[in-house]
């Protein structure tokens, strides 16, 4: 009973960091959800609709940029993902350093784990600040073909 308890000493106060990585995968999928719905939206759109010239070549690069966001943000969950695993792995390797003490070899997995899983997770944060660029861009484009809006906005109607 000592080693559990001693086990669940260790684990307790950085179960928080667990809670923190699976919190910010669900906005990660959220976002990812996002996108893949309106890609799915807009592909149909572009498919069921007759569109004006103008209107087609926006919605066209609306798409294609949707797609983009879509692999972004499914490789931001991917990153996120397993930074999440390295974090759970790191705390087993606490685990395991409270029951087998002063082995070099669980330090050191446990050290590169956590070390490896907080970077993972800012590069899954860059994911998202690349994919808001293109958020922005979208903004903008979705105007570009209705002339008016477009002209009181600032945004360059297309030719």
């Amino acid at each position: 009973m000592g080693q559990l308890a001693d086990v669940l000493k260790a684990l307790g106060p950085n179960a928080s960091i667990i809670f923190a990585a699976w919190i910010f995968m669900g906005f990660l999928q959220q976002r990812y959800d996002s996108a893949v719905d309106r890609y799915r939206e807009a592909v149909g759109d572009y498919r069921s609709h007759d569109h004006e010239d103008e209107r087609t070549g926006n919605l066209r690069e609306q798409v294609l940029l949707l797609r983009r966001r879509c692999k972004i943000m499914g490789r931001s969950v991917l990153i996120g993902l397993t930074a999440a695993i390295l974090l759970i792995l790191s705390l087993i390797f606490g685990a395991l350093d409270v029951l087998v003490p002063r082995t070099p070899l669980i330090a050191i997995a446990g050290i590169a784990s956590a070390i490896a899983g907080f970077v993972l997770v800012i590069v899954a944060a860059a994911f998202v600040i690349a994919e808001g660029r293109i958020v922005g861009r979208q903004i903008d484009d979705e105007l570009r073909d209705v002339g008016d809006l477009a002209q009181h906005t600032g945004t360059q109607r297309r030719n």
